[in-house]
């Protein structure tokens, strides 16, 4: 049994490599995002649709979660609502059945390995790196320059350490979104793989041809077991629809808190 993890369609852009696959799944997240907006805010109703009344639930979910930084708060619930929206969308999208492209010639072709695209260090940094300066930006803009004093602060010596700490929480926002998001692919892959040739559609139809052989008929049997087949990496799949919701869920409330502590009288 072999995995191809990692592989990427690379592709030269004005001198650039880049992830073209990536880049796809990364076009198609923002598409799918942009469409259900337009449809819930393209005509608002008093007595709201089912897709408006779900939007409008989800904007008072974060307008709930910045509601301790006062009216202050109300200016940051759009960016911590996008990301949420975009970052468990990328997500699921890995789930889409993407390895059905592999059986088309031209696209095997290319190399690349379509996924969520959170699972490319190179997405998760730059939404990391947003974060960072979203944050410092705000907190410059309630406190002013003195926003800066808090990196000499308990003592002037510990400045390299607290400017370090800036730094690092983009490093470890990225770390954490890509590692799990990966991880949670090949697990799935890896159990995969291992049901498909423990209980393939096979061992599956000689065990109910040996125990219903004289019951029931063959074709009958033949079909039951592809059915059975099929759902044997459901657990697994929703395993992975948990994982994607808790990792976007963590990502957006790390980013409150830093947003939050930045904005802060006493930071």
């Amino acid at each position: 049994m072999e995995f191809h993890i990692g592989k990427h369609w690379v592709v030269n852009l004005f001198g650039l490599d880049v992830h073209m696959d990536t880049l796809i799944t990364l076009w198609i997240t923002m598409a799918i995002i942009i469409f259900f907006a337009a449809l819930a805010v393209g005509k608002i109703n008093l007595v709201p649709t089912k897709i408006q009344a779900v939007f409008e639930n989800i904007v008072t979910i974060f307008s709930s979660l910045t509601k301790p930084m006062g009216e202050e708060g109300k200016k940051h619930t759009p960016i911590l609502m996008t990301l949420f929206l975009f970052i468990i969308t990328a997500n699921l999208i890995g789930q889409l059945p993407w390895k059905i492209l592999n059986f088309f010639p031209h696209v095997k072709a290319l190399h690349g390995e379509f996924a969520s695209p959170t699972n490319d260090i190179n997405v998760t940094g730059a939404l990391a790196i947003i974060v960072l300066f979203y944050y410092i930006i705000s907190g410059v803009k309630v406190k002013g320059i003195s926003y800066f004093k808090h990196y000499f602060q308990p003592i002037w010596f510990m400045t390299p350490f607290n400017i370090l700490e800036d730094f690092v929480r983009p490093l470890t926002l990225a770390l954490r979104l890509f590692a799990n998001i990966l991880a949670g692919e090949i697990l799935i892959m890896v159990l995969g793989g291992l049901i498909a040739s423990l209980l393939s559609p096979e061992s599956i139809s000689a065990f109910c041809q040996n125990t219903f052989g004289s019951i029931l008929p063959s074709g009958f049997i033949y079909n039951l077991s592809l059915f059975l087949g099929s759902l044997l990496p459901l657990p697994i799949m929703f395993f992975e629809l948990f994982v994607a919701f808790v990792q976007a869920l963590v990502f957006t409330l790390l980013a409150n808190a830093y947003i939050s502590g930045a904005v802060a009288k006493h930071h």
